[in-house]
């Protein structure tokens, strides 16, 4: 038997329900802090790190939270329609990925009286879904969950202008005047650049809505201008966006002789790769 709940109690039970929100507040790699909200209007909040505006045009749709009381990192996913917060070259961009990420609740009745806190951790990779972004997030015991070291390789271990490379990698400004898609244009600039010279570089958006997203790597480079990416950028960039070339490294211990850089080549070239394993005695062939 059942019956329906009224009164006071009815009462206390609606008016906690319909004051409690969800906030995400997403602090991004480069430096910049998004918040998100639920709620039907703008919020500003304070965690204790400086305030800032949580945005409810975008609204969000946390997932069930998944809890662990071992070592299994706890998680959840927190959905929303893509909009001018949370935009669709910033999502496919990889400007949201590894974001430090906050979950919480607040009386927007009363903001001052402090939040809920539901899950503290980092942004995995960012998608699209049917047009909605997806962002997964898993709590700071996930970093105890991760292999650390390095491989054996042929090619250079580290990245092309890192501190164990050495090198400062050559980089020129450049402006769209032509787009063939999201997978080649082509820029303006100044001086002059040979055939393949920023081959195996990266291009880097510094304006437009491709701006904040990640590095893409060159496929081809023409002394025109004309640019083939590797992958697919997040959207065709726009005529008059400016960019940033970087001329790359292919990771050869030949290409680490080109830049008089051998003594930090991190690659092994020398070790027998599975070909060499894998051998087998042929009869008649005396051929090692």
């Amino acid at each position: 038997m059942s019956r329906a709940l009224g009164g006071p109690l009815a009462a206390h039970i609606a008016t906690r329900t319909h004051t409690r929100c969800a906030m995400l507040r997403l602090d991004l790699p480069d430096g910049t802090s998004i918040g998100v909200t639920d709620h039907d209007r703008d919020l500003e909040c304070d965690l204790g790190d400086g305030a800032i505006t949580y945005s409810a045009s975008t609204g969000i749709l946390p997932s069930d939270v998944r809890l662990s009381a071992g070592f299994d990192a706890d998680n959840l996913e927190v959905t929303g329609p893509i909009g001018d917060v949370v935009t669709l070259a910033a999502v496919l961009g990889g400007r949201f990925n590894n974001a430090r990420a906050r979950l919480f609740q607040v009386n927007w009745r009363s903001l001052g009286s402090g939040s809920i806190k539901i899950l503290a951790g980092d942004v995995g990779d960012a998608r699209v879904e049917g047009g909605k972004f997806v962002l997964p997030i898993t709590s700071d015991i996930a970093r105890f969950n991760q292999t650390i070291g390095s491989v054996i390789t042929p090619y250079c271990a580290t990245d092309f202008g890192s501190a164990l490379c050495t090198l400062t990698p050559e980089e020129i400004s450049a402006t769209v005047t032509a787009v063939a898609g999201d997978l080649g244009f082509t820029v303006s600039f100044t001086g002059s650049y040979a055939d393949d010279y920023f081959n195996d570089g990266q291009v880097e958006f510094t304006s437009g809505a491709l701006a904040g997203t990640a590095p893409v790597e060159i496929f081809q480079w023409s002394a025109s201008g004309s640019l083939v990416l590797f992958t697919a950028l997040a959207e065709a960039p726009e005529i008059g966006d400016t960019l940033a070339v970087r001329r790359g490294c292919a990771r050869t211990r030949a290409a680490c002789m080109a830049y008089s850089n051998i003594l930090n080549f991190r690659g092994f070239p020398e070790v027998p790769g599975s070909d060499q394993v894998l051998k087998y005695a042929v009869p008649g062939n005396s051929g090692v």
